[in-house]
C-alpha cells in the first residue's frame, strides 16, 4: 500500500516508523503543493491539512480510497464526492480544542491588561462543542461569568443569543454551515454587530461566520480573529482593523498538532485491521509524544499569556503582512508555518 503524506503533519514521519504493522507501507511524503492529481497516480491514500482541497480536481482517476485529514474541519473536503466514489475519510475533531481554548484565554488576559476586558465582566460562548465545552469549564475555574448557546443542544444551563449579545465578550466556535436548520454563513451579521456596539468578539470559527465587510463599515466592535475570508489571501483592510490578527494558528500548538498526527495514526490502523493486542501496544508507544502543562489550582489565570503571548504573534503578523511590497500568499503561508511555538495547558 502507497500513501501520500502532506510533511506539514507534525512528527507523521517519526511516530509511524514506531509503529507495528505499517511494515508494508509505502510512504511518501510531499510538500503540500506536491500533492496533485498527478503524484497520487499510484496511491491508495493520501493524508492532507487544511490547505488541501480534497476534491474531483485532486482525486479524479486515481486509485485513492482512503483520505485522512489532521484538522477539525472539513470545509476543504468535497464529502458529497468522496461519499460517491465510496472513498473513505477521516478528520480530527477535537485534537486542537485546547490549543484554541489557550489561545482564547490569551486573548483574555492581554485584553485584562490593557484594561478593555475586566475579569468580572461576562464572557458569551456560541456552540457547545469540542472547544466551547473546555473554555467554559476554564472560565468557570476562574470564576469568569460565562454563557453559552448552542440551537442544536437542549441543556439547562444554555441562553438564547440575545443574552449572549448582552455579553462584554463573545467568542465563536462553531463550523462554517450553509444549509442547516442553524446556518452560521454571516451569522454574525449587520444585526448582530449593531447590537454588540463597542464589545469584544474573538473569531476562531471560520471567516465566514462574520461580516467581514459591515464590521469594517460600521467600526463599531474590538474584534480579535484567527481566520478570515478568502484564506490565504484575506485583505489587508480586515488585517489591520482587527485588535489582534494572527494567520489561522489558534490550534496550531505543539500538542494540538500532535494530537491530530495521533489521531491519524490510529485510524490508519483500524483501516488495515491491525489486530487489538498489536492496536494496544502502538498506543503505548505513540503515549510518549504527548506533552502538556497541567494548570495547577495554585497557577495564576496569566499562564495561559506566559505561554502564549498572542499580541506579540500579532504584531510580528500585521507588520509582515501589511507591508505592500509583501506577496499576501506567500507570507500569510510562511507567518502560519513560522508561528509561535507553544504547548498547551490543559486542567
Amino acid at each position: 500500500m502507497k500513501i501520500v503524506v502532506d510533511k506539514g503533519i507534525k512528527s507523521f514521519e517519526e511516530i509511524a516508523t514506531t509503529i507495528n504493522g505499517f511494515e508494508e507501507i509505502e510512504f511518501l511524503y510531499l510538500e503540500t503543493k506536491e500533492i496533485t492529481n498527478d503524484s497520487l497516480q499510484e496511491s491508495e491514500a493520501v493524508f492532507v491539512r487544511s490547505i488541501t482541497k480534497v476534491d474531483k480536481t485532486l482525486l479524479e482517476n486515481t486509485q485513492i480510497k482512503i483520505v485522512g485529514s489532521a484538522t477539525a474541519g472539513m470545509d476543504h473536503i468535497d464529502l458529497e464526492y468522496l461519499k460517491k466514489e465510496n472513498i473513505k475519510w477521516f478528520c480530527t475533531p477535537g485534537a486542537n480544542s485546547w490549543s484554541v481554548v489557550n489561545y482564547v484565554m490569551s486573548a483574555v488576559c492581554y485584553l485584562n491588561e490593557e484594561k478593555l476586558f475586566d475579569l468580572n465582566n461576562k464572557i458569551g460562548i456560541v456552540g457547545y462543542g469540542n472547544i466551547g465545552k473546555k473554555l467554559k469549564v476554564v472560565l468557570d475555574t476562574f470564576s469568569i461569568p460565562c454563557f453559552v448557546y448552542d440551537p442544536f443542544l437542549d441543556h439547562d444551563f444554555l441562553c438564547n443569543i440575545n443574552e449572549i449579545k448582552d455579553c462584554d465578550l463573545i467568542s465563536l466556535h462553531i463550523p462554517l454551515t450553509y444549509n442547516n436548520s442553524y446556518p452560521t454563513f454571516k451569522l454574525v451579521d449587520k444585526f448582530f454587530l449593531d447590537d454588540i456596539t463597542d464589545k469584544i468578539l474573538i473569531n476562531t470559527s471560520r471567516g465566514g461566520v462574520v461580516d467581514e465587510d459591515y464590521l469594517l463599515e460600521s467600526n463599531q466592535v474590538n474584534y480579535i480573529s484567527d481566520v478570515w475570508i478568502n484564506e490565504p489571501t484575506p485583505s489587508r483592510e480586515i488585517i489591520d482593523y482587527a485588535l489582534l490578527s494572527t494567520p489561522h494558528i489558534a490550534g496550531h500548538s505543539h500538542n494540538g498538532k500532535i494530537n491530530s498526527t495521533i489521531n491519524l495514526i490510529k485510524y490508519l490502523q483500524k483501516i488495515l485491521k491491525i489486530n487489538d493486542g498489536l492496536q494496544s501496544k502502538n498506543n503505548l508507544k505513540i503515549e510518549k509524544f504527548y506533552e502538556v502543562i497541567n494548570l495547577l489550582e495554585s497557577f495564576s489565570i496569566n499562564a495561559y499569556y506566559s505561554e502564549y503571548q498572542i499580541d506579540i504573534e500579532s504584531s510580528e503578523f500585521k507588520r509582515n503582512y501589511l507591508n505592500a511590497d509583501n506577496d499576501p500568499k506567500k507570507t500569510f503561508e510562511k507567518c502560519r508555518y513560522n508561528h509561535s511555538f507553544r504547548k498547551d495547558i490543559e486542567i
